[in-house]
């Protein structure tokens, strides 16, 4: 595999970051990250936020949020 660039390697970010796809491309994006400044800060912090969102405890939405959510989601749907 050729060496990746920054859009490629945000393509296929969740590759890397889930450990998923070929030994070869988490081989490539691990090396871009490695040596990209501005990707690995987006890796880190993309990894952090998911650790955040996976450890918080789940909540319910008030009624009226909800009603509001459905509503305006029937409106887009019945736009489409």
């Amino acid at each position: 595999m050729t060496t990746m660039n920054c859009m490629e390697v945000l393509a296929n970010m969740s590759c890397y970051i889930d450990g998923d796809g070929s030994a070869e491309l988490r081989k490539a994006l691990g090396e871009h990250v490695t040596h990209c400044r501005r990707c690995r800060v987006l890796f880190d912090t993309t990894g952090q936020v998911l650790k955040i969102v996976t450890a918080a405890e789940p909540f319910e939405v008030p009624l009226a949020v909800s009603a509001r959510l459905y509503n305006r989601l029937e409106k887009i749907l019945s736009e489409a």
